[in-house]
């Protein structure tokens, strides 16, 4: 059985050229695009439209925060996630906080299963062994992520309710240098 993080007979890379998945020639540009901190809660929620992906890097915890915004589908998300982390320099130095509190489109086991493919290519079958932290309160995908590290235990997934919460337990093992 293939699970998320394996090679899928179905995945190919997201790039014309096969093991091109160094940091882009705009590394300078990312790193200042994704250094603004993220000010998004319930009460301060960021504008719907255009749907997309937000990032940003702290540096400091080592942590790559990404929010989807909006409607966003499969066909979207996956190219749009695999773009930013062309971007990002040293991206196997940071855990993930996936912030799904502002998403109105269908993240589910197919969606999830192809970005763990994705995340498997980019690093050539050698992804990082880094913590994987999701912010939502949909108890279906909490179901999704629990089933996706039973099938998958070689990487470290857990779902929160809270900003907070998420974050403390990112802090708690920060990813290997």
């Amino acid at each position: 059985m293939k699970t998320s993080g394996k090679h899928s007979d179905t995945s190919v890379p997201l790039t014309n050229n096969i093991g091109v998945n160094a940091p882009s020639s705009n590394t300078g540009e990312a790193e200042e695009k994704y250094s603004t901190p993220f000010l998004y809660s319930a009460d301060n929620p960021p504008a719907p439209k255009p749907p997309r992906v937000e990032c940003y890097l702290d540096r400091e915890n080592h942590i790559r925060h990404m929010v989807y915004i909006g409607t966003l589908h499969h066909e979207q998300l996956v190219p749009e996630v695999v773009e930013i982390w062309k971007s990002i320099e040293h991206l196997e130095r940071y855990n993930n906080l996936i912030d799904l509190r502002f998403h109105k489109g269908d993240v589910g086991w197919h969606t999830v299963k192809e970005i763990g493919n994705q995340w498997d290519i980019f690093f050539n079958g050698n992804a990082p062994r880094i913590r994987t932290a999701f912010i939502s309160r949909d108890f279906t995908f909490n179901l999704l992520i629990k089933a996706m590290q039973a099938l998958a235990p070689e990487h470290t997934f857990q779902v929160f309710k809270t900003k907070q919460q998420a974050l403390d337990w990112l802090s708690k093992a920060p990813p290997e240098q």
